[in-house]
């Protein structure tokens, strides 16, 4: 059984969660923009072993640091648990929110949204930044969305589906979808926020049509049951091939 559904207060408070590796470039643009948002309460950082200045730029930032976790689900994990806001709001590194995403979580969570995530948009322009967007937005009419679109969801609703899967890749879309499926049962949507989350390109920047290829491989394979640990074998193997070059 469900845990039953209670009002929210008045206030939401967000608890932000960034699973960080040598991140120290990207976090403090990231966490200045967080500080600028009312409804942002706290701001967790989970670090996975980083050896640049990840930790010590997010303490001198004041946002709470947790270390240890190793891989994004274990690492996201980890600070959720930590974390005391009504709702938990996952952000990457270098993802960039615009100043109405607090603002738009907190009147969809009151609106009865278990959750939902943000429209995607790469730094970089182009025709691929744009493909990869359009991807996107189809893939979210599907109900199919990744962890770099910051996923929220209400901490109630995190307990019930469950934390992210250990797993080295493909965690995010797991725990979509158990959000997608309890939304479904509730008979709720999830909640496709309209303001922008800016990230950054630098995943297919040099080699787009590579990094489309290889995406769209590994998705396949994960549809198919194939383990995510192979995945995320195969995965690293062509990234250090591409580096090779």
């Amino acid at each position: 059984m469900g845990l039953a559904p209670r009002p929210f207060p008045q206030k939401i408070m967000i608890s932000v969660v960034i699973p960080a590796r040598n991140e120290a470039q990207h976090l403090p643009r990231l966490i200045s923009r967080l500080r600028s948002m009312p409804e942002i309460g706290e701001i967790w950082v989970s670090d996975g072993g980083s050896r640049d200045e990840t930790v010590a730029i997010s303490q001198k930032m004041k946002a709470h640091v947790v270390e240890g976790a190793r891989g994004r689900g274990a690492q996201q994990n980890a600070a959720a648990q930590l974390a005391s806001g009504e709702v938990l709001w996952f952000l990457h590194a270098d993802a960039l929110p615009s100043l109405s995403c607090g603002r738009q979580i907190e009147a969809k969570i009151k609106r009865g949204a278990l959750g939902g995530n943000f429209r995607l948009v790469f730094a970089a322009r182009g025709a691929y930044a744009r493909l990869f967007e359009k991807i996107a937005r189809v893939q979210r009419r599907f109900g199919v969305y990744y962890g770099d679109s910051g996923i929220f969801v209400t901490r109630r609703t995190w307990q019930e589906i469950g934390e992210f899967a250990p797993w080295p890749l493909f965690e995010d879309l797991d725990f979509v979808r158990r959000l997608e499926k309890l939304s479904q049962t509730r008979g709720q949507k999830t909640a496709c926020c309209a303001g922008r989350l800016r990230t950054s390109a630098r995943r297919f920047q040099k080699s787009p049509a590579r990094v489309l290829a290889l995406w769209f491989l590994l998705q396949v394979g994960f549809e198919l049951g194939v383990s995510p640990e192979k995945l995320a074998d195969y995965y690293h193997r062509g990234a250090n091939r591409k580096k090779a070059r």
